[in-house]
């Protein structure tokens, strides 16, 4: 028997880079031999300027080249790079806008030269529009007076034209010149509003056709629970057909083809990070671990094979585990295992078996967890927080944070012994941080690298290259510096793999409010979740 228990939403249109409410992109490691902390800020219409900063502490540099490369068109279609100017005050901060024209995939190449080489950088940045930009008020009075000026003016130079051009000097207009002018200025009066009207339909046609087709909007996502074999699966089914040609063929992130978020509102909160199977080329399955009852917020990151990334959002009911089902998973634990070991053990006791690096997170009230003092695992007063298994977080730098403000979100982890745990790559990285607003006007999926899907920055990495000669690499690179390039990404993926307990997340919060930070991180081969509750303020 299946039970359906689900509703469609429509995915609300914000701004997003692989994120909602949060299209700044954001990176933090290194380009060759030069330590780089970049932000770039696309605009919110297409065409339009991204302003692109870039901080490289340490020794002067020579020059900061910036160069955006459009996918379609690779970077033999690229204009030549712009150097970014030193920002007046700063000796290490440089800043450069650069011009997107149409809505897609772009990649930023950064190239530093100084005294340690050159080091390159490819930092992929979505292009689309997101916004209209109104008329102010006082422009808008302006150009109307300015209009009616120009109206009036154009009716008095046509009843002169056919009322008084044929006077000799000093001769007065007869009664017949003057109904002649007049009418005139009746018949122009006529046309000129006839290119008023046909002015005004022209600008709705083409500001409707804006909003339709060039307004970015994230497709409709259908998410459904169903019970298989008293097997909890969620399905996601994405509505192509709102979008016809605009869906295409996805590329794995990290090994996934999808990054699939659940999050429940209230109390008992509980949090999700599954990989679900693809089904076809718009379905996708993922078994559901025994979450709390409830309805839950979806959020899915795929990246399409052009580089551009999104994230598709959708709601879910999902019912209550069976008490077999709950057995199954937990065993004789209190609180979720996320690790191999498990999932192997699932896989040969479930009809769809999770993914191994499929991860879940309970509130300690649903878990029964009966320890004093640490009922709310993500109290902000205390900034140290249960990650499971003994193991603990410690968020470094709490706050108070204001919004716009770049930072560094930093958490050490400790071993049940209190000592820094060593931590271990969990799907390429030492870290993942998952930033949501308490409205969910905000989410972002944030690496210790940036903000931006690492799968994106492989294809414009090495997945252009393979598409042939016209685009293939920057035009200045060799095909050594390419391999280069190819290699600092890998280092930069996997920056500090081995040390002990620290990880870091370069952000701003894009509105102040209250968010909710899930830090996950992994050592012995578990995956760990930390909660964090934060109150950004308003920029003064």
């Amino acid at each position: 028997m299946r039970t359906w228990l689900a509703f469609f939403v429509f995915a609300f249109g914000l701004a997003s880079e692989a994120h909602i409410g949060s299209p700044n992109v954001f990176f933090e490691g290194k380009a060759g031999e030069y330590f780089v902390r970049a932000v770039i800020r696309p605009p919110q219409v297409v065409p339009g300027l991204a302003e692109i900063t870039l901080r490289v502490p340490g020794e002067p540099v020579e020059r900061v080249m910036v160069l955006p490369v459009f996918s379609k068109a690779g970077r033999q279609g690229a204009p030549p790079p712009d150097e970014a100017r030193l920002v007046r005050g700063e000796t290490n901060l440089y800043t450069a806008a650069l011009w997107l024209m149409k809505p897609g995939a772009y990649s930023v190449d950064v190239t530093i030269e100084g005294s340690r080489g050159r080091g390159t950088l490819i930092l992929p940045v979505n292009s689309m529009a997101t916004n209209t930009r109104p008329m102010s008020r006082g422009l808008g009075i302006v150009l109307s007076a300015l209009a009616v000026l120009l109206f009036l003016g154009a009716l008095k130079i046509a009843g002169a034209i056919f009322g008084e051009s044929r006077l000799e000097p000093g001769a007065r207009p007869t009664k017949k010149d003057q109904w002649r002018g007049r009418g005139a200025m009746g018949l122009a009066a006529g046309v000129l509003a006839l290119l008023a009207f046909g002015g005004k339909l022209w600008w709705d046609i083409e500001d409707a056709n804006y909003r339709t087709n060039a307004l970015y909007r994230p497709l409709p996502v259908l998410a459904q629970a169903r019970t298989e074999r008293d097997q909890q699966i969620l399905t996601i089914k994405v509505d192509s057909a709102e979008r016809r040609g605009q869906w295409t063929p996805l590329i794995p992130d990290h090994g996934k083809m999808m990054h699939l978020f659940l999050v429940r509102d209230g109390e008992p909160g509980a949090f999700a990070h599954l990989h679900p199977a693809r089904r076809n080329e718009t379905e996708f399955e993922a078994p559901l671990p025994p979450l709390p009852a409830g309805p839950y917020h979806v959020y899915a990151d795929v990246t399409h094979e052009d580089g551009f990334a999104e994230t598709l959002t959708a709601t879910a009911e999902i019912p209550p585990a069976s008490l077999a089902m709950k057995r199954l998973w937990l065993g004789d634990s209190a609180e979720p295992i996320c690790s191999l070991e498990v999932a192997q053990k699932l896989a040969t006791n479930l009809f769809l078996p999770p993914d191994a690096d499929d991860s879940w997170q309970m509130d300690n009230a649903e878990r029964g967890d009966p320890r004093p003092g640490n009922n709310y695992p993500h109290d902000p007063v205390q900034h140290v927080v249960d990650a499971g298994g003994g193991y603990k977080m410690i968020w470094e730098n709490p706050g108070p944070f204001m919004e716009n403000h770049d930072i560094s979100l930093r958490v050490r982890l400790l071993a049940p012994d209190n000592q820094p745990a060593l931590l271990e790559p969990y799907l390429g990285m030492l870290g993942h941080a998952v930033v949501r607003r308490q409205d969910g006007t905000v989410f972002a999926h944030v690496h210790p690298v940036g903000t931006f899907s690492m799968a994106a920055q492989e294809f414009f990495v090495k997945g252009m290259a393979r598409k042939g000669s016209a685009l293939t690499g920057q035009p200045h690179q060799s095909p050594e510096e390419q391999q280069s390039s190819a290699g600092e990404l890998h280092r930069n993926h996997t920056k500090g793999v081995g040390t002990a307990g620290e990880v870091s997340f370069p952000y701003a919060f894009p509105k102040s409010g209250p968010y909710r930070i899930w830090v996950q991180t992994k050592s012995e081969g578990r995956i760990l979740t930390g909660v964090f509750d934060t109150t950004v303020a308003a920029a003064k």
